[in-house]
């Protein structure tokens, strides 16, 4: 499914190019390849917005931090965190992405997978996954660049 959406993604971005080069070609108005141009430049660059930058984990909670902003996750809306190993990888085959990035930038958006449901995914490593149980709200997907320490350091702070 995700192959075909970015096959279908990449043919939307050479047709609007084609489009763009046929107005100018044409010496039609170009307010139409201004559009188009606009359009696929605000849908490429949107990516970096949202890509994660980091992870702070700190006495407080769990936070991701994008170019927007940083998502907080304090402590006492984590349920509990798993570590998703390399066998059962969480953005492997069975999984849906609703909205989002499924692979260029990492896997940013909503994702849908059997047995855990809608959850958020903040993820550039998929072999350095956690997927973090939160009392209120969708579970959310984080990767970390030291997932040996990153476990400690939770457990020490603010595990129950």
């Amino acid at each position: 499914m995700v192959k075909w959406i970015t096959a279908i993604f990449i043919l939307a971005m050479v047709f609007g190019v084609l489009t763009e080069i046929y107005y100018v070609s044409k010496g039609m108005d170009v307010t139409g390849a201004i559009i188009v141009s606009a359009i696929l430049l605000a849908v490429a660059f949107s990516c970096f917005f949202i890509f994660p930058l980091y992870i702070i984990s700190d006495d407080e909670g769990i936070g991701i931090r994008t170019l927007l902003r940083t998502i907080r996750v304090p402590y006492k809306n984590i349920d509990h965190i798993e570590r998703i190993d390399a066998q059962s990888p969480l953005l492997g085959v069975k999984t849906i992405r609703l909205f989002g990035v499924g692979g260029v930038f990492g896997y940013i958006g909503w994702f849908r997978t059997k047995g855990i449901g809608t959850f958020r995914s903040y993820v550039t490593d998929a072999k350095k996954t956690f997927l973090i149980y939160r009392v209120k709200g969708m579970p959310i997907a984080i990767s970390v660049n030291e997932p040996d320490e990153f476990m400690p350091f939770y457990l020490k702070g603010g595990a129950k």
